[in-house]
């Protein structure tokens, strides 16, 4: 079969066209087509978490978040006030153009030399991130592997379901509202999670890639089965439908790059790879860029690590230590997990730990890797590797809690196995995962997680 050329088949076209004259027009669809781009501009200025209905101005976030990094927003800054009133009057002209505005002064916002963002170094290929990196593969009792990695799963999907009802809300307010019911269920619990729609993403372009996988085959995965996504993930969707493929995707023009996306999904990389940190770093790696940069790929990097090494140690504290070895050491993220890894050797209490992290990150939004990196490393340093204290303490810390308790969920259910969850986590769900991807609406968390992540660790292995 010869391949029409591009010219050929537009002539083809045009040439077969006839007039048709009874077509009276339709420019409607234009008009549905500006109401869909509205309603997204809209949840950019005000709108409330699907799971738990925090309040949330992602564009107030995008301008915070550049400021975090080190740049002056004053001009972005400015125009926040006149987006909000815009919104409330519900005029439309004014607010798309005051966004593009935002959005383009935050890209070309100049650099705060004295800023102490600058006093780091922010690699991002894999060669200088890892130069430091051990290449030890560790010990780990390969009888109990699908019982880890059972238990991986279990305690992710409990501890995200558990923190979707009340993500996006700060300790105090969570105390005050839900008092000793916290690190439980606060309501009756789904499976529904954003973050899980990415590892299965991952999965997917593992098992048909194997050892050849790329960030681009794991960026095709998203499109092709991700409706739609959040923050930097959504930047980088549309950056990738567009033909701006990582590790480009996860920079251009995404103020979110160094939020928590990237550290919320990796710890798939670290149970395929089981006691392989360095691995589990290297696939982390390829995952995080396509929607992070810097410091937010470091944070995917460190989940994946702590997963990966979950098989070999069982002790949370030392699994913290022992994870400092996969931050490159001159990075800013490596100098907030050394800050709360002193604060927790210090404190007599997680809550000691989290005054000091509310105030180090007042400036930081919600979303951001920071705090919810210490609340991850807090949790599992005070929890002690008991599955229902670290939720309590990962529940009442706030911030990103669906991520948080996660990622923790991940690590200690890798820990101690399916039977070290009490059956009270998860009963309930029936052994059914939900998602809105498209064509697995409803999947088997045995036969297709648990499954598929055995089968993925065979073939890395061969």
């Amino acid at each position: 079969m010869i391949e029409l050329k591009a010219w050929e088949i537009e002539r083809d076209l045009r040439d077969s066209a006839l007039p048709d004259n009874n077509y009276s027009g339709d420019w409607g669809n234009v008009r549905v087509l500006r109401d869909a781009y509205d309603v997204i501009l809209k949840a950019l200025w005000s709108s409330r978490v699907p799971g738990s209905g925090a309040p949330e101005h992602l564009i107030v976030g995008a301008v915070q978040a550049v400021e975090n990094m080190g740049r002056d927003v004053s001009a972005a800054e400015s125009l926040l006030d006149v987006g909000m009133d815009a919104l409330n009057d519900n005029n439309m002209n004014l607010l798309r153009e005051v966004t593009s505005r935002i959005f383009y002064y935050l890209e070309l916002a100049p650099v705060l030399m004295k800023h102490p963002y600058h006093d780091f170094v922010h690699p991002l290929g894999w060669k200088e991130i890892s130069a430091s990196f051990p290449k030890k593969q560790y010990n780990y009792d390969e009888d109990m592997l699908e019982d880890k990695v059972y238990g991986g799963w279990i305690g992710q999907i409990s501890g995200a379901s558990m923190g979707t009802a009340i993500e996006g809300y700060m300790h105090e307010n969570l105390i005050k509202v839900f008092g000793g019911k916290l690190g439980k269920f606060v309501r009756e619990p789904d499976t529904y999670n954003d973050d899980i729609t990415y590892e299965i993403a991952f999965l997917l372009a593992l098992s048909e890639d194997g050892s050849d996988i790329s960030s681009e085959s794991i960026a095709m995965k998203w499109i092709s089965y991700i409706p739609f996504g959040w923050s930097a993930e959504y930047v980088a969707m549309e950056n990738i439908k567009r033909g701006v493929f990582p590790p480009l995707s996860g920079s251009f023009f995404n103020p979110f790059r160094e939020w928590i996306g990237a550290q919320m999904r990796c710890m798939v990389e670290g149970l395929v790879v089981p006691a392989n940190p360095y691995e589990a770093a290297r696939l982390a790696h390829l995952d995080s860029v396509i929607s992070h940069s810097a410091n937010g790929v470091y944070g995917g990097v460190h989940s994946a690590v702590l997963t990966s090494l979950a098989f070999a140690i069982n002790d949370p504290r030392e699994l913290i230590v022992e994870s400092l070895n996969y931050i490159h050491q001159k990075t800013e993220f490596r100098d907030v997990v050394e800050d709360v890894v002193r604060w927790c050797k210090e404190s007599d209490s997680w809550l000691d730990v989290y005054k000091k992290v509310r105030e180090r990150f007042l400036r930081y939004n919600w979303i951001h890797l920071y705090p919810n990196t210490a609340s991850v490393i807090t949790s599992l340093w005070f929890g002690e590797g008991d599955f229902d204290k670290s939720m309590e303490i990962v529940a009442s810390f706030g911030y990103d809690v669906d991520c948080n308790a996660g990622e923790i969920g991940t690590i200690l259910g890798v820990m101690l196995g399916l039977g070290g969850i009490d059956g009270s986590w998860y009963e309930h769900f029936n052994g059914v995962l939900n998602t809105y991807m498209d064509g697995m609406e409803s999947l088997s968390i045995y036969e297709f997680l648990v499954k598929k992540t055995l089968r993925c660790i065979k073939m890395l292995e061969s």
